[in-house]
């Protein structure tokens, strides 16, 4: 009787423990994912970080823009890109930064001006979102409110993202500010 209940005991909480491990978020896969974020973990040799912070934008949570390079001291080799951080307004301070690769900046240039001129006609159904999205676990998305107000957020992350919201005006300068990050990526060529 004894061993029944010891063997009914190990087994509830093998059970137990099982449900709560799958219970647990997903956690993101560690790996860079784009070529800035590889060439900053580099180990066995020296990388020297530069940057410039370009702008930052003040909403509802906050967003600022740098551009940015990497160099490796022994090779010369080279890795340029746009820093997005973005906190959040409230009193978590939950912040996150996404970085996007020198040759993917034109596509969000392109991809924040598509979404900026979105309205509800892009759908016959009463609600839309149009999102772009970056390797970096960057997005912007633009929508339209229950007033049918269009407005924006934009997110950096994976497992817990974090967000500001943007009126269009401040999307718009958002585009702006990368772009001149991307010319002053220009300017170190």
């Amino acid at each position: 009787m004894r061993a029944a209940l010891a063997a009914t005991s190990i087994a509830f909480f093998v059970l137990a423990a099982n449900t709560a491990l799958a219970q647990q978020p997903a956690q993101s896969d560690p790996s860079p994912k784009t070529k800035i974020e590889a060439f900053q973990v580099q180990t066995g040799t020296v990388v020297i970080k530069g940057y410039t912070e370009i702008g930052r934008i003040s909403a509802m949570g906050s967003v600022e823009v740098s551009a940015m390079e990497f160099i490796d001291a022994a090779t010369s080799k080279k890795q340029t890109g746009v820093v997005i951080e973005i906190k959040e307004a409230g009193r978590l301070d939950n912040e996150d930064r996404s970085f996007i690769d020198y040759d993917e900046v034109d596509a969000l240039l392109k991809g924040l001006e598509y979404i900026s001129k979105a309205t509800s006609e892009v759908t016959k159904l009463g609600k839309f979102e149009a999102t772009y999205k970056t390797k970096g676990n960057f997005s912007a998305t633009t929508y339209n409110d229950s007033s049918g107000n269009i407005a924006a957020a934009v997110k950096s992350g994976y497992i817990r993202p974090t967000t500001a919201f943007l009126s269009l005006e401040q999307l718009n300068t958002l585009r702006d500010l990368v772009n001149q990050a991307k010319q002053k990526l220009d300017e170190t060529k």
